[in-house]
């Protein structure tokens, strides 16, 4: 039990953290933002550990860019969401193969 109420603290912890990071505080996500936000903590904490660090590399050199680029990715990544799903899937076969040119 003193486990699974670390989890959920931690849990807490982290979602309030990236709420914040976005300028909102957990309780000022709407329900399905912080269902969303839930889910992905749950996929995370179910990752082995080298990609969880891989996560956090990630994000700590979004946290190094200047604010602009920041907002820039975020209205990028908001307008992908947005897309229907096969748009999303073609657009993610696009991506692999621009990047298997890059290589």
């Amino acid at each position: 039990m003193r486990r699974l109420r670390r989890y959920l603290a931690v849990a807490l912890l982290l979602v309030a953290t990236v709420a914040r990071a976005q300028g909102r505080s957990w309780w000022e996500l709407t329900p399905p933002e912080r269902e969303r936000a839930w889910r992905n903590y749950q996929r995370y904490e179910s990752m082995p550990p080298e990609r969880r660090q891989h996560l956090e590399d990630r994000y700590q050199r979004f946290r190094q860019m200047p604010p602009t680029e920041q907002q820039r990715l975020r209205r990028n990544y908001d307008a992908y969401r947005e897309l229907p799903p096969d748009r999303q899937q073609q657009f993610r076969r696009n991506y692999q193969r621009w990047r298997q040119r890059q290589r």
